[in-house]
């Protein structure tokens, strides 16, 4: 039940992103290591956090709706949240116009760029 559920979800989140990297005409390549990053920090947090929040009885998951692979004590379902995010949530600010490649504005970047 899980696993359907993440799927419909994870279809969502992939839309959303090739919405956005269509429209915009943003080429994958150049938000691949943006979105490798991010997800990265999102599963181990995920990992980390699940398998704490698990152990010391916070939540547990009826095992009849699960396929019972496990990455520790968390189910793999729990996996395709923070998947989901990161490829939804990137996809829609870009769509509402942010440049995957703008440089951030601080003190030192204005000093570089001062005549």
């Amino acid at each position: 039940m899980f696993l359907e559920l993440s799927l419909w979800f994870s279809a969502a989140a992939v839309l959303m992103l090739a919405a956005a990297l269509l429209l915009r005409r943003i080429p994958l390549r150049r938000v691949a290591g943006q979105l490798a990053a991010a997800l990265g920090v999102m599963l181990v947090l995920t990992a980390v956090f699940d398998n704490l929040m698990i152990y010391v009885g916070l939540f547990d998951y009826g095992q009849h709706t699960l396929t019972g692979v496990r990455i520790g004590l968390a189910p793999i379902e729990d996996f395709f949240y923070p998947v989901c995010a990161v490829l939804f949530v990137s996809g829609l600010w870009w769509l509402l116009g942010a440049d995957p490649q703008a440089q951030e504005t601080t003190p030192e970047t204005i000093a570089r760029s001062a005549p």
